[in-house]
């Protein structure tokens, strides 16, 4: 009886030491599993992700593609008649049934980004110089827009293609487009496997954003993708270089970057529209779309593991039942290791709400940090404001005490125009960071001599020069091409701004330098220059350096806050830089001076010294332009308009004064022809604005109602009021307060051909 019971007692144990081995070996396999499991994502990461920009730009390219092949439909229909009327039944009807067909709007373009739609409703079209160059240049376009018309706005994405000349009610357009839904191509683009969680831009062949499936008003204008990553230090200098050089080559791969926050970039061209499509995807969520596979592969594993297991269990369940203090034993076990499980957890719970609280820390400390800045420069403007204010106000007071000595007079005079220029390159700060914020910075580009422009700088800087005792050193090296094309009012803010700081923070009796080169490219259109801005004078600070191109700073020490400024100017400059394509760098260690460096591509133009030379001649000819000139002029201040006749007496002007446009619509059609030779109009004024005005002047019967010249002379200037002034028909726009330099080179524009706009104190 012993003997069988010591038989069973062995096979009991014997059958529950195969049970454990069973479990051990299901453990050791799933083990495996998990870990070839880990392996195989940090295998197929990369060419998972590259997998899906590709798709991403298959389906891109094969979408565009279609819009493109949609307005080539129309390029054919246009080069039939290349003159339309938008209002003949045969055009609308063909313009309807394409925007019904394309779901989209079509437009019209012209080479400097004004439009037209199929309907007759004009435009603005928001968008950077460089993409209308392309247009012109023969390629095709894509890229996020706003829509200016009717004084309102329209975000879109414009897909448009190059056209020879053709003419719509009588004016020229060189391109056609249209512009669809932003949502739609998002929407087609969606990454489903990654749940939203995708990063997608397109970039044109200067890296800047042209289309993304992310929201902000900032991809709507210039902005570099390369650079904000370098500005989330999420990407490195040598990065961000080794990708430009991969762009530009129009190279694919994908690289893993980010060491503290890990993410795929995976990049490859867009041929249809010379682009370049970018994806990011942060590594975690790559790994956890992978991981979603393999756990199926895992679970269908396991599950079957289970169930050779629960055979087992079915087969040994007489001896699987253990003792009850076993079964309290392995219960507690098991009690233990769910409290493990549940103190890691939180513990994982504990890290990811501190690391809330850091970054909701950092963004208040951020905004803060805004916050004061612009407090400091409010307080900064507000000092900067009241101390030429009360130069002016203190002076007149003198000026009425020393009323008859005539050499005080003048002397008052010139002390209070110095301080009217420096209270209106303040308003003009202000004004120019909020057009560049605002993303209404317009760029007018025109044929310009590069010496005749370093030239016109050391002139402007003559006089403050002198009175510092300070010595300007200009260095012009290799200037193979003294002819380029660009926005030259733009880049004088800019070096004036670099040179009026040199100059400001430069001590009496220091040296400044400005530095010219051109420097070698492979391109035959245009040519890279190197702007060096140097002196020996205070220089600045570490810390200073890295927020000098920052809006609202200004170095505090003892010496510079008795320099007067807004502290917006390097932020303009920076801005204008980067929007003209090129970029900026400063060199500065405090107390031994600073270095700016300006590297910009400007357009090759022909020469045209010969022309130049006959301009001047034409210019010391005509000698004072408003001699024996006759002016109708509407101004609705009193004081205002006493000022305008007495200058333009001086000048051997004369002018009639209306009070709103309503007068000037009465006296000009009443006018016989000769009587008037220019109407100067103000824009804001009771009865009848300046705008209507002009239109109603346009559509008179007076002979003189298309051709006789009329220039806006308002307060208004920002980007919009000079393109309203000029949808109205007016030939040019003056920004008050009015410099007499200013009208007389307006004048001579208008009377040699040109036009434009020109505003006071840029």
């Amino acid at each position: 009886m012993e003997i069988e019971q010591a038989v069973n007692k062995r096979k009991k144990i014997t059958r529950l030491l195969l049970i454990l081995l069973m479990i051990l070996l299901s453990l050791v396999c799933i083990k495996y599993l998990i870990s070839k499991s880990n392996k195989y994502i940090s295998e197929n990461g990369k060419s998972s992700m590259g997998a899906v920009v590709e798709q991403i730009q298959q389906t891109y390219d094969l979408q565009v593609s279609g819009y493109y092949s949609q307005l080539q439909l129309v390029e054919e229909f246009l080069l039939h008649e290349r003159e339309l009327s938008l209002e003949t039944d045969t055009n609308k009807n063909f313009f309807e049934a394409w925007e019904k067909e394309s779901e989209s709007t079509l437009i019209f373009l012209q080479e400097n980004g004004q439009a037209i739609s199929a309907g007759g409703t004009k435009m603005r079209i928001d968008m950077p110089s460089k993409l209308l160059l392309d247009l012109k240049n023969g390629y095709n376009i894509g890229k996020l827009v706003r829509l200016d018309y009717d004084q309102k706005k329209k975000d879109g994405y414009l897909v448009a293609i190059p056209c020879q000349e053709y003419t719509i009610n009588g004016e020229t357009y060189t391109a056609i487009g249209t512009v669809y839904d932003h949502s739609k191509l998002d929407s087609m683009l969606k990454l489903k496997g990654y749940h939203g969680k995708a990063y997608l831009f397109m970039l044109d062949h200067d890296g800047n954003i042209t289309y993304t499936n992310q929201s902000g008003d900032k991809y709507l204008r210039n902005y570099s993708l390369l650079k904000h990553l370098k500005g989330e230090q999420a990407i490195t200098e040598e990065e961000a270089d080794l990708f430009k050089k991969k762009f530009d080559n129009r190279e694919s791969g994908v690289a893993l970057l980010g060491k503290q926050n890990p993410y795929y970039l995976g990049y490859c061209p867009i041929e249809s529209n010379n682009t370049i499509l970018v994806c990011i995807v942060a590594k975690g969520v790559v790994d956890n779309v992978l991981m979603d596979y393999q756990k199926t592969v895992l679970f269908t594993t396991i599950l079957m593991a289970g169930f050779i297991l629960l055979l087992f269990a079915g087969l040994f369940y007489s001896i699987s039942r253990l003792s009850l203090a076993d079964q309290k034993a392995e219960y507690e076990k098991r009690n233990n290791e769910l409290h493990l499980q549940t103190m890691k957890e939180m513990e994982v719970v504990n890290q990811k709400l501190k690391k809330a609280k850091n970054v909701a820390t950092e963004a208040l400390q951020t905004a803060e940090n805004a916050n004061k800045a612009k407090t400091d420069f409010l307080s900064n403007m507000s000092h900067d404001i009241r101390t030429p204010m009360n130069a002016i106000i203190g002076i007149t007071s003198l000026i009425r005490h020393d009323a008859g000595n005539k050499a005080k007079v003048i002397e008052y005079a010139d002390k209070i125009d110095i301080s009217s220029q420096h209270l209106l390159g303040i308003i003009n700060d202000v004004l120019d960071m909020s057009k560049i914020e605002a993303g209404k910075t317009v760029f007018k580009y025109s044929d310009f001599s590069i010496l005749d422009f370093i030239q016109e700088l050391d002139t402007i800087f003559h006089t403050q020069i002198y009175e510092k005792q300070q010595t300007l050193t200009i260095i012009k090296e290799n200037i193979q091409h003294e002819w380029v094309n660009g926005d030259q009012v733009h880049l004088m803010q800019i070096f004036s701004n670099l040179l009026s700081n040199a100059v400001k923070y430069t001590q009496e009796g220091g040296k400044i330098q400005f530095f010219v080169e051109e420097c070698e490219t492979k391109s035959s259109v245009y040519a890279k220059y190197r702007f060096l801005v140097s002196d020996n004078g205070m220089g600045m600070s570490a810390d200073f350096k890295d927020t000098i191109f920052d809006a609202f700073t200004r170095a505090e020490s003892s010496l510079t806050n008795k320099i007067q400024g807004t502290g917006l100017g390097m932020a303009i400059t920076k801005n204008l830089v980067e929007a003209m394509g090129g970029t900026i760098d400063v060199e500065s260690e405090l107390g031994q001076g600073s270095c700016f460096e300006v590297l910009i591509e400007l357009r090759i133009a022909e020469d045209r010294t010969v022309a130049l030379a006959a301009q001047e001649d034409t210019d010391e000819q005509d000698g004072n332009i408003l001699q024996g000139m006759r002016f109708l002029c509407a101004e609705d201040n009193e004081l205002n308009a006493e000022i305008l006749t007495e200058l333009l007496k001086i000048e051997g002007a004369e002018c009639t004064i209306c009070e709103n446009g309503e007068e000037v619509l009465k006296a000009f059609e009443q006018s016989a022809p000769g009587d008037y030779d220019m109407i100067l109009m103000d824009v804001q004024m009771p009865v009848m604005n300046g705008y209507e005005a002009t239109k109603a002047i346009r559509r008179s019967s007076h002979e003189l109602a298309k051709t006789i010249p009329i220039i806006a002379m308002t307060a208004n200037a920002f980007s919009e009021d000079i393109q309203h002034s000029l949808a109205a028909s007016m030939n040019a726009h003056v920004s008050k307060p009015v410099e007499m330099k200013v009208l007389e080179k307006t004048i001579r524009s208008i009377k040699s051909g040109g036009g434009g706009h020109r505003t006071a104190g840029h």
